[in-house]
């Protein structure tokens, strides 16, 4: 299998920093644009299957691939954002200010650090991991697509470079962004990460 990882556009939520969690936040008109943009990448992969989180902001991305490629998408709740609770919405700024010490240890060691009424990036990674291993068994000769979120990603790459989860932080995922995964070995190999150029013609901030 060839897993094609996708990032959302751009939503009303990511212009103003708020954290979005498993929020019900939908593309803005850049965050259109852009899943625009990102259909029109693949389909020169010629993707035979298209999953997706059942997010708003995740559907609507994948809905745009979807027109492309002419591939039904199959919803995901493994493929989710990490579930952030009572934190969902509020800013990075609100986080320092009103729960300095969970900001200061999701900083140190982001994998064991739970979320007040939410989950874990660990907690995270298993399920998504989880969902990886369905995708592969159903596609193993297939190119996937699979439109998920930043914290999501990073937590499969994490596991398909088999880094440790307090190295969380050194990988960047940006909106509408693609990477590339190969399982057709032994063990999962990244083929790219983050790639944007095909954002190139979208209108700046």
């Amino acid at each position: 299998m060839r897993l094609i990882l996708v990032r959302h556009g751009e939503t009303k939520w990511n212009r103003e920093g708020r954290f979005q969690g498993q929020s019900q936040v939908k593309l803005n008109d850049r965050g259109v644009e852009q899943a625009r943009k990102v259909a029109s990448a693949l389909v020169s992969w010629k993707p035979t299957a298209l999953y997706s989180s059942p997010l708003p902001r995740t559907m609507m991305t994948a809905s745009m691939v979807s027109n492309a490629v002419n591939l039904p998408v199959e919803p995901k709740d493994g493929l989710k954002e990490v579930n952030l609770g009572v934190l969902e919405g509020i800013t990075g700024k609100m986080m320092r200010t009103n729960y300095a010490d969970l900001y200061e240890s999701w900083r140190e060691d982001p994998s064991d650090v739970v979320f007040p009424e939410g989950e874990s990036i660990r907690q995270l990674q298993t399920r998504a991991w989880r969902t990886v291993e369905e995708m592969e068994d159903a596609n193993a000769e297939g190119t996937v697509v699979a439109v998920s979120h930043n914290f999501a990603i990073r937590a499969m790459l994490c596991a398909c470079l088999g880094l440790p989860l307090p190295m969380f932080h050194r990988l960047r995922v940006d909106l509408a962004s693609i990477s590339v995964v190969s399982f057709s070995s032994d063990s999962p190999q990244v083929l790219t990460i983050n790639e944007r150029c095909h954002l190139d013609s979208v209108r700046p901030k």
